[in-house]
């Protein structure tokens, strides 16, 4: 079985993005989605050993947000079924970068807001399928850290789904909602 080293592959995809856009590594941004990510200890998240609002001031950029797209999908996937230990702490600016019609690449970022709300619903302990898939909750604390910044955030959930433009070009069926809906708790 080929095995990925997701945290090297979030480093080089980072180390990429700054060398293709040295800009986005030399000033904060002052777009207010990204308020307050400077000031986060993000290397202290386990895990996270990138510069995240060089990413995210990335996904602002049109010239850079594929690039930084890339970058971030590595940063908060541990697998392609589970989100990192980094991904409740960008929540909360993903959601917001999401939230804004002149992001670059909103579509893809609200796919993985989608992804997020999936991969952090609680795992029924009484279904083997559940923990087949999922695993218990106790060895993934990601989860429910995630689900708590989904509903510290779910105004910006609710802004979302209330986002005619956003939904228009999307064919988010009724699972996608109603998981969005419940890890917010709306």
């Amino acid at each position: 079985m080929c095995k990925v080293d997701r945290d090297a592959a979030a480093v080089t995809a980072a180390a990429a993005l700054t060398t293709a856009h040295p800009h986005l590594s030399h000033e904060a941004s002052p777009h207010p989605a990204l308020e307050g990510c400077e000031g986060v200890g993000w290397l202290s998240v386990s895990g996270c050993a990138v510069d995240v609002p060089v990413i995210l001031r990335g996904l602002l950029d049109p010239d850079a947000a594929e690039m930084a797209e890339r970058a971030l999908d590595w940063l908060v996937m541990s697998s392609p079924m589970s989100i990192s230990a980094t991904m409740p702490a960008v929540l909360p600016y993903l959601l917001r970068l999401t939230a804004d019609p002149s992001a670059p690449r909103r579509n893809e970022l609200f796919g993985l807001v989608l992804v997020a709300a999936a991969l952090s619903a609680q795992t029924n302990p009484a279904s083997a399928w559940d923990l087949a898939v999922s695993g218990p909750e106790q060895d993934h604390p990601e989860r429910a850290l995630c689900r708590a910044a989904f509903v510290a955030d779910a105004a910006w959930v609710r802004r979302l789904l209330a986002d005619d433009e956003l939904l228009a070009g999307l064919h988010l069926d009724e699972g996608d909602r109603a998981s969005l809906v419940q890890v917010a708790g709306l």
